[in-house]
């Protein structure tokens, strides 16, 4: 049975998201009890850490792909600047090269605050819950409690494959993980998966490492004409982006 955390809760400003999350979490069963042992960090962040990943996008349009490669670097540059509630927000700079042979570009920032029980990370004016810890086989939360998505019925991500092994293989290189727990969102309900739509958002994390891989895809069917949409399903529009660690280091560790 699945355990439920932040299903609701739109809130306006750090203040009332941070105090919000930490008064949802506690109140839960599983956070109440008396953990033996820190829980393990899946995502660890200090001054100087750096990750690299290795990035393969793909968009569709009128059911034409363009495919790219590239790479992000994500890099704390700076101490963390606590919250309303004194919650450390890292600032994660983002750069972009299109191969390793170029120099790095800025991208974007990421704004991540790392509290005892929960991730989150804003990008864009959008903040998410990456994680509610401790990771539990099955748990599920509201990936969007924080943001204008949320909903009154908003279970958007669940835990799957808690403490399994992770390998993955990119260009000739095989990277393997002993222990990882992967996120995920909910390909059975019909706002996710049916004949006009299929979005996929999947994260998988290693502790004392972070994020080890990430997947992002979006299709929509073409629906037009009096025959209505395809069948089986045709990826007309969209896109689909993974992104393998390639390279980290982190002082802390």
């Amino acid at each position: 049975m699945n355990k439920n955390y932040l299903r609701h809760g739109k809130v306006v400003g750090l203040l009332s998201a941070s105090a919000t999350a930490a008064l949802l979490l506690a109140g839960c069963g599983d956070n109440n009890a008396e953990e033996p042992a820190p829980l393990p960090d899946y995502y660890p962040l200090s001054v100087g850490s750096t990750r690299i990943y290795d990035v393969a996008d793909t968009v569709w349009r009128n059911g034409v792909p363009t495919a790219s490669r590239f790479q992000f670097r994500e890099q704390v540059l700076s101490e963390p600047v606590p919250d309303a509630i004194g919650q450390p927000v890292y600032e994660v700079v983002r750069s972009r090269r299109n191969s390793a042979a170029e120099a790095w570009q800025p991208d974007s920032v990421l704004a991540v605050t790392v509290a005892p029980r929960n991730v989150t990370v804003q990008f864009n004016n959008r903040r998410t819950v990456a994680l509610v810890l401790p990771a539990v086989e099955g748990k599920s939360w509201n990936f969007n409690a924080f943001n204008s998505l949320d909903t009154v019925v908003a279970v958007t991500r669940f835990y799957e494959q808690v403490g399994q092994p992770f390998s993955i293989v990119r260009d000739g290189k095989t990277y393997d993980y002993a222990n990882t727990v992967t996120t995920t969102n909910d390909l059975s309900t019909g706002d996710n998966n049916n004949a006009t739509k299929l979005v996929v958002q999947r994260s998988t994390f290693a502790p004392g490492v972070g994020p080890v891989y990430r997947v992002s895809r979006s299709y929509k069917n073409d629906c037009s004409g009096a025959e209505g949409c395809r069948v089986p399903f045709v990826r007309y529009l969209g896109q689909s982006r993974n992104e393998v660690l390639i390279e980290s280091s982190n002082p802390r560790n």
